[in-house]
């Protein structure tokens, strides 16, 4: 039986004490497969975001254990686990966070810049995965020449430029007109069906239905956990 490739135990993540106490993760346990493209939906605090920062190796756990990869996330050091991110993991987020001055070639290299030894081949693999999300005629523009949906494709293609397991997208849509969004999505369709695997945080439930899974979060506990094969 294959490994699954994210498995949580009872994660958990408290904040306050006392009276004050927020469990924003309480005992949540869940499987996802390396290929699935699962979308964790729920209001805000529901827990998704917290969950996202888990999954991401951007925070640790209170109680429970985490496993990507294989790696326990919650027993790596720090140096460690930050080398882990940039090799595992690829993060989308909503505000696209693009270096403005930087061609979106350059910021595509970003990542890549991060390895030691450094890459011979940076700019071919950064034109490479820009290519694979359709803006191979924008290499050379800043953020501030492009829209926003072509600054999400940059972004995008920043997080798949190292070849990651997992892609995390943190409301890759949020900034983003109903049209643009549409396109993002349909992207991101194609990059699962390239083998990607995928996980998307949401509270919009028409974003959520182009995943094949959806886990649905609120109050810090998984409420239910569906599969649907359909798509817009």
């Amino acid at each position: 039986m294959n490994t699954p490739l994210i498995k949580t135990e009872n994660l958990t993540k408290i904040y306050g004490r006392g009276a004050a106490e927020i469990r924003a993760l309480d005992g949540v346990d869940f499987e996802i497969e390396s290929g699935e493209f699962v979308a964790i939906i729920g209001a805000s605090g529901s827990g998704k975001s917290t969950l996202m920062n888990m999954l991401g190796g951007l925070d640790r756990p209170d109680l429970g254990r985490m496993f990507i990869a294989g790696q326990d996330l919650g027993q790596m050091s720090n140096k460690a686990l930050a080398k882990f991110r940039n090799e595992t993991i690829g993060f989308v987020f909503q505000q696209f966070q693009l270096l403005p001055k930087k061609s979106a070639r350059a910021n595509v290299m970003l990542p890549l810049q991060y390895r030691r030894p450094r890459r011979e081949d940076e700019k071919a693999l950064a034109e490479q995965s820009l290519a694979r999300v359709g803006m191979s005629d924008r290499i050379a523009h800043k953020p501030t020449e492009l829209s926003g949906g072509q600054q999400q494709r940059v972004a995008i293609a920043r997080a798949l430029v190292d070849a990651p397991e997992l892609l995390l997208a943190d409301e890759p849509t949020g900034a983003l007109d109903s049209k643009t969004s549409t396109d993002v999505m349909a992207l991101l369709k194609k990059l699962n069906a390239q083998g990607i695997t995928i996980v998307l945080i949401t509270h919009d439930a028409d974003i959520a239905a182009y995943a094949t899974r959806i886990i649905t979060m609120r109050d810090g506990k998984i409420t239910a956990d569906e599969r649907t094969e359909k798509a817009p």
